[in-house]
């Protein structure tokens, strides 16, 4: 079958690569807080980091009110190595400590509606799959708008086709959906999503639930788009073991029980090769997958901290760094594979029909 590459949704990035980082950036700030005595005593770095330009107008007052407060707390959906790498940039940039807290999104998301319910909130910053969490803890004053917020020269150069919710929340990172193959079963990578379909795989393929998560039902709706649901009803033939998640599916091919698994997620891969696991994953399109959102706590106690680390993470700086760690997608186009098609651009089939399809059901 040849793929249809209508509705691929492409992203301009090479202009926004070059230009200065969204709201003013480090490089930007680093040349305004030159001469700030606190963060000489504090060994922050972030006022010698260099730059041409005169900072945003509010950054360097931002700075200094962010470092008297000290830190933050950060939760987020990412991996562990993600939160602690931006953590610790962050910190060496500002003077600023960041507390990262590593879950889940559902209990991300239960974990911070809980504390905010009870007018106790802990994190200052989430980032977490963009999800109605987002519409709801807005609704409810959980979360602060970030258009509202006042960050310097919001949005700068950040990307306002990833401002979601009326500008309130920004979509920093989108994490592709890729194809899992155990390397003694394909020496080399898979070109093709046809290759589920393939008669000789049946009975090789541990694959997540088709409804086991948003971006699980996005991925197949995409793929019968572009396809057709005869790709579907192949991959049905070969008879997939499923499973809960893609944890459970990957470790299966890594453990040879299968040749290929779905999703292909590169966090869980590259746990399992650092255990000497024969596991890879191919970077195909089209494809689409999660996209994580930025959230500001409302009722923060270090509201400064929190907008300067969120005018860090929307920065080219900061998110592209968060880009190279995850090898997850950046707006400004890091990472991005071909054939990206952000969720809210697939047609959407039912979780009740691609189970048929797929004979999940």
């Amino acid at each position: 079958m040849r793929i249809r590459r209508t509705g691929i949704a492409l992203v301009a990035g090479l202009a926004l690569v070059t230009a200065a980082c969204g709201g003013g950036g480090e490089e930007d700030s680093a040349e305004a807080a030159e001469g700030n005595e606190q963060g000489a005593d504090d060994g922050s770095d972030a006022d010698d980091a260099g730059g041409d330009d005169a900072a945003p107008a509010g950054l360097e007052e931002l700075i200094a009110a962010a470092k008297e407060e000290g830190s933050i707390t950060f939760y987020g959906a990412p991996d562990e190595r993600v939160l602690r790498a931006m953590a610790e940039d962050f910190q060496e940039k500002y003077g600023v400590t960041v507390e990262p807290v590593r879950l889940v999104t559902s209990d991300l998301t239960q974990r911070f509606a809980a504390e905010a319910e009870a007018g106790a909130p802990v994190a200052d910053v989430v980032i977490s799959t963009h999800s109605p969490f987002f519409d709801d803890a807005l609704a409810n004053g959980w979360l602060e708008s970030i258009s509202d917020a006042g960050l310097p020269d919001f949005p700068g150069t950040f990307p306002e086709a990833y401002l979601e919710n009326d500008g309130a929340t920004a979509i920093v990172s989108m994490v592709p959906t890729e194809l899992v193959y155990n390397t003694d079963a394909f020496p080399e990578a898979p070109d093709s999503w046809e290759v589920y379909g393939e008669p000789e795989m049946a009975g090789e393929i541990p694959m997540a639930h088709p409804d086991s998560s948003p971006a699980t039902i996005s991925f197949w709706s995409l793929i019968h788009q572009e396809y057709g649901e005869e790709l579907l009803q192949a991959i049905a033939a070969n008879e997939p073991a499923w499973h809960n998640s893609a944890v459970p599916a990957t470790q299966a091919v890594a453990a040879g029980e299968g040749s290929l698994a779905h999703p292909g997620v590169r966090a869980i891969v590259r746990t399992l090769q650092a255990e000497g696991a024969p596991v890879e994953v191919a970077a195909l399109g089209p494809t689409t997958g999660p996209e994580m959102a930025l959230g500001l706590a409302a009722g923060s106690e270090s509201p400064n901290a929190a907008k300067l680390f969120a005018h860090y993470v929307m920065s080219e700086e900061g998110n592209e760094l968060m880009a190279e760690v995850s090898e997850a997608a950046s707006p400004y186009g890091l990472n991005q594979p071909e054939g990206w098609v952000r969720p809210g651009d697939v047609e959407q089939l039912s979780a009740d029909e691609l189970n048929a399809l797929l004979g999940a059901s």
